[in-house]
């Protein structure tokens, strides 16, 4: 099922096109018709322009995290999954916020052993730690929590791409994720490497066995620099 809206009637009142668009969502999933989610995705971010054009952010902020927990106790946690993604870049500007938005949904993934979503929510939460309070115990808790959500990822990759191929954001290839691991692992190895040299080895070097298979480059230079500094100290 696609939606499409009349641009002057959205032009002219964002909040019932957004009514509409609930509804006939609502029913699609009530008649388990298949749902178009990059269709979704494009008028989610249609409504949302309109309501920032008109600077009423607030407002769809409000009624989007309420027909996302909606869709939540319909079990429908990728369209929910979308407009936490959407909301969080919606909102970019307000750390408190999208902090608020990536917890909750967060809390969601899990619920529904959601790898894909843990990964990309825990992503959000570390880059906010790493903007507010860098190298915290909770900037460092969130990190090893997306190394787990990322570890899954990998480890099930085959299977998550076809559970996930319809949705916008296809997987990426594996490669990328694999990358991205070790990023994470050097930014742990980064916060411990003075309280816990040898967690910061034992993560480095996982990292170095990670991007082993791939020609070097600039994160393998600097994991093997780290990991050379620490093991002189050792």
């Amino acid at each position: 099922m696609k939606v499409k809206f009349n641009a002057a009637n959205l032009n002219k009142n964002p909040k019932a096109a957004f009514d509409i668009f609930t509804q006939k969502i609502t029913k699609s999933i009530k008649k388990k018709e298949n749902i178009d989610l990059s269709a979704f995705s494009h008028e989610l971010h249609a409504i949302g322009d309109i309501f920032e054009k008109q600077n009423n952010k607030k407002q769809m902020n409000n009624i989007s995290k309420n027909f996302a927990q909606q869709l939540v106790g319909m079990k429908e946690n990728n369209l929910a999954g979308i407009i936490y993604s959407f909301l969080i870049k919606f909102n970019l500007e307000n750390n408190n916020l999208v902090k608020e938005l990536a917890t909750n949904a967060l809390a969601i993934a899990k619920r529904f052993h959601d790898p894909v979503h843990i990964m990309a929510r825990t992503r959000n939460l570390a880059d906010i730690y790493h903007k507010t309070e860098p190298g915290s115990p909770q900037h460092l808790k969130i990190l090893y929590e997306e190394k787990r959500a990322i570890r899954d990822v990998i480890k099930n990759y085959d299977n998550l791409g076809s559970r996930y191929k319809t949705v916008k954001t296809e997987l990426k290839p594996i490669e990328n994720y694999e990358q991205m691991l070790c990023m994470v692992l050097v930014s742990i190895a980064k916060i411990v490497r003075k309280t816990n040299p040898k967690q910061a080895i034992e993560e480095l070097t996982l990292a170095q066995n990670v991007m082993s298979k791939y020609e070097k480059g600039n994160i393998s230079y600097q994991i093997d620099r780290m990991l050379k500094e620490l093991t002189q100290k050792q």
